[in-house]
């Protein structure tokens, strides 16, 4: 089990570069009701992944059970369109050209005006509806659900990658509660260093995961 955790975490990690997850749980935890906004971002955030993550395993598990303990050619297929798609995305960032705005006026206005239940909601829809780090994501879920360890090891380490892959929503929420006269000073450094390098990140972040997408699907073809 080690093995396939570590690996399956290593790859969870991108997702504590997420700029776009950063920036929205700073700019909640500023916001009027700070703390209650943050933490139900955060809950609607790591819930969302943490769903996805067992879906898929339950779903791969009982896919293989079916076929024999073989899940066929269908997650290498699943692999190279999201490798394609990742590299697009790559391709698409690179050539759009830099931008100088760093705040979103339309999410400061959804910002301002939402609400501990809309903020759940909003974790858990961008889960979904973020491509790039539910891409991301799926190829670190990839690496237990194609191991050969029994259903409740997959399960523990889907779960514990998805609290990694979220880390970028869940520090900021830790600092605010454990440092409150300081939080805003770092939370702001957070923003600010990620923001100078975010299109770099949004370049090769989907490069190399994109690679590795090809690869694991075009060896599970072969």
């Amino acid at each position: 089990m080690f093995p396939t955790l570590i690996q399956s975490l290593v790859l969870a990690s991108a997702g504590m570069l997420s700029v776009g997850s950063i920036t929205i749980i700073i700019l909640l935890l500023m916001s009027e009701h700070g703390l209650r906004n943050g933490l139900a971002y955060m809950l609607g955030y790591v819930g969302g992944y943490m769903v996805i993550g067992v879906t898929v395993i339950f779903v791969g598990y009982r896919v293989a059970e079916n076929s024999s303990g073989e899940l066929g050619n269908f997650m290498p297929i699943l692999f190279v369109v999201l490798g394609c798609l990742l590299l697009f995305l790559a391709q698409r960032n690179w050539r759009k050209p830099p931008s100088d705005n760093s705040e979103n006026p339309r999410l400061l206005t959804l910002i301002d005006k939402i609400t501990p239940p809309k903020a759940f909601a909003l974790g858990a829809a961008i889960t979904v509806i973020n491509f790039k780090n539910l891409a991301l994501f799926l190829t670190a879920v990839s690496i237990p659900l194609l191991s050969d360890l029994p259903l409740p090891q997959k399960l523990i380490i889907v779960l514990l990658d998805a609290l990694v892959f979220c880390a970028a929503v869940i520090v900021p929420v830790l600092v605010y509660i454990l440092f409150p006269k300081r939080s805003d000073q770092f939370l702001n450094w957070i923003k600010r260093t990620l923001e100078t390098h975010s299109r770099q990140i949004g370049i090769w972040l989907p490069l190399v995961f994109g690679i590795l997408f090809l690869i694991r699907g075009i060896r599970g073809l072969l």
